[in-house]
């Protein structure tokens, strides 16, 4: 009867130990600082102090994304030359006259008063500023504000 008591409480332990590693492979994954935002582009987030002293500390972070300065011109056309190939596009949300950040959802993108800055890690300086109705890459963070 000992040994079936023994068994069962190792057993009980195995469960509980593995139980306790699974929580904490799924809590470790999400508590990233890029994981946050949805981006992996974690080296942008130098760009942060600069972008929102470009925007105005009054908005929401929405997301951070480093992208190829070919990829950017697609909607920036006007893009000013930059001396590195990546940079890091920052989307900000921007409320309306009233003070209120509304946004309208759609199937595949939001629309609201959002403010993109381009900035530059070669250079560390902010390129340009874009103000956007709606955005025109997708920042996976932005779509959890609605």
């Amino acid at each position: 009867m000992k040994l079936r008591t023994r068994i069962a409480k190792g057993r009980l332990a195995v469960m509980v130990a593995s139980f306790a590693v699974a929580i904490g492979a799924l809590t470790s994954s999400c508590a990233g600082a890029s994981a946050g935002l949805g981006t992996s582009s974690s080296t942008c987030f130098s760009a942060l102090p600069a972008s929102f002293g470009a925007v105005g500390h009054h908005s929401k972070l929405l997301g951070v994304r480093l992208l190829p300065a070919t990829k950017i011109r697609r909607f920036i056309p006007d893009l000013p030359a930059s001396k590195g190939g990546d940079l890091c596009v920052l989307a900000f949300q921007l409320p309306d006259s009233k003070g209120q950040f509304v946004v309208k959802k759609f199937d595949d993108h939001i629309e609201g008063k959002f403010e993109l800055v381009i900035y530059s890690l070669a250079t560390k300086k902010v390129l340009t500023t874009r103000s956007r109705h709606a955005l025109p890459i997708r920042f996976a963070h932005a779509f959890s504000i609605i």
